[in-house]
């Protein structure tokens, strides 16, 4: 017996669950089931909307950091979704996409 079917019969539950989401996933590609979908409240920071904020604020990630203190790499790990704002984060996110002017003067004392 081979090494492959050896651990084709021991199949691990990540494994079974990775099937399962392809085969589904491969199904609904093929119009046979529909996806299921859900409404995202509108405070949620999506990357999208963290993308945003930086924009009507500043050109680039590197201007948003000189600007705001915030790492350019951290808001392009937001912008791309590796990684989601702590709560903190968020506040302050939400504060620059409403009131830029008063973060800035802020930070300017």
């Amino acid at each position: 017996m081979t090494a492959r079917a050896v651990n084709r019969g021991a199949g691990s539950r990540v494994g079974d669950d990775l099937v399962e989401a392809f085969q589904e996933m491969a199904a609904y590609l093929r119009g046979e089931i529909q996806a299921e979908s859900y409404d995202l409240p509108n405070d949620v920071l999506t990357p999208q909307r963290v993308q945003a904020i930086r924009r009507r604020v500043a050109r680039s990630t590197k201007e948003f950091e000189r600007q705001f203190r915030i790492s350019a790499r951290t808001m392009e790990a937001y912008e791309q979704g590796r990684r989601r704002p702590d709560a903190a984060m968020q506040a302050l996110l939400r504060i620059i996409e409403k009131e830029p002017e008063a973060v800035r003067r802020a930070l300017a004392s």
